[in-house]
């Protein structure tokens, strides 16, 4: 791998860590930190303060689930081919993303065409690896 390859793969993984990691986290300690607040100053009781910490997860899987195929996509159109593999490794290690198969990789929400692109680049990356 080249300086220049080198530096894009890895800015290409910065990006989701920032574009995916950080409004997952912020969506779910922000609504976390909000009815832990709300409970001090006595407007929600402890109970529905636990709710809110189920909805908190729940509402940081789903913009994972929403912002993680955009990013897959960009970030294996922007990476030259033969690093594929090595990128989506990465991104597993990096916990963008879930290895095929994973129950978890199934609540990707994607629309047909980002199925479609997704589908096609996973093809390509199993194709380069056989020949390998």
């Amino acid at each position: 791998m080249t300086r220049e390859e080198k530096i894009e793969f890895y800015n290409v993984l910065n990006k989701g860590q920032f574009f995916i990691n950080f409004p997952v986290m912020l969506v779910m300690f922000g609504l976390m930190g909000l009815s832990y607040y709300l409970n001090k100053i006595d407007i929600i009781s402890k109970p529905i303060m636990l709710i809110c910490l189920v909805v908190s997860f729940i509402s940081g899987w789903l913009v994972w689930s929403l912002f993680i195929a955009k990013w897959r996509i960009f970030a294996f159109e922007k990476i030259d081919e033969k690093f594929h593999l090595n990128l989506k490794n990465e991104a597993i290690k990096a916990k963008l993303i879930w290895p095929d198969g994973h129950i978890f990789e199934k609540t990707e929400i994607r629309t047909k065409e980002q199925k479609i692109k997704i589908k096609a680049i996973n093809d390509r990356i199993n194709e380069l690896n056989n020949i390998n």
